[in-house]
């Protein structure tokens, strides 16, 4: 819904109406392209903070992978996982074992 009209006024109009009303739009578009933007000054201190943060956060998705990896069955003797490739063999492993599950339980109920 644009501008508070119900929805049936839609397509219901005349084709000139909608025609400048698309003309108004653009218009609009083009003038919020054209005006000078306000570049925003960053202090050091700012960047500084940022690239601390950061820097924890990927500490932490390190972190995360690398407990990832230790959960994870793999063979002893193959290279270190990437993250796309842990994730992957996570989902199959999580797959696998709730199929296990699942089935245990269905063998118990019969």
């Amino acid at each position: 819904m644009a501008r508070g009209l119900p929805l049936a006024a839609f397509g219901d109009g005349d084709p000139e109406g909608e025609e400048e009303e698309e003309e108004e739009e653009r218009m609009r578009s083009a003038f919020l392209l054209d005006r000078p933007r306000r570049k925003r000054v960053i202090t050091y201190a700012q960047r500084q903070a940022a690239n601390i943060r950061e820097r924890k956060r990927m500490f932490n998705l390190n972190e995360a992978f690398d407990q990832l990896r230790k959960k994870v069955p793999t063979f002893a003797y193959e290279k270190r996982l990437s993250r796309i490739e842990t994730l992957r063999l996570a989902i199959v492993y999580i797959s696998f074992m709730t199929e296990l599950l699942n089935g245990c339980s269905r063998q118990e109920a019969s």
